[in-house]
């Protein structure tokens, strides 16, 4: 159940930022923002081996940054983008 709090406030506070970093800022500016983040959540994924030795910083970084935070912050960012978008049409 921990994990499932974990994963719904990491969720929330990326959705906020989302918004309020769209308001001030463009709405491309988040989606742009949240791409980069896809492609550098996809590349840690992919790199956090089980194996011991973390050879690059690219595997220390994956090591270091578990999937749930990554995922969990990069679907409420994409949250956030979907509600500012909603925002800006009224």
């Amino acid at each position: 159940m921990a994990y499932l709090y974990a994963f719904g406030g990491f969720t929330l506070v990326s959705a906020i930022v989302a918004i309020v970093l769209g308001r001030m800022t463009h709405v491309a500016v988040v989606f742009w923002l949240g791409l980069v983040g896809f492609i550098l959540t996809v590349i840690g994924f992919f790199l956090n081996k089980s194996d011991s030795v973390d050879d690059t910083f690219a595997e220390q970084l994956a090591t270091f940054l578990p999937p749930l935070v990554t995922f969990s912050c990069l679907i409420g960012w994409w949250i956030g983008y979907a509600i500012l978008r909603l925002m800006n049409r009224r």
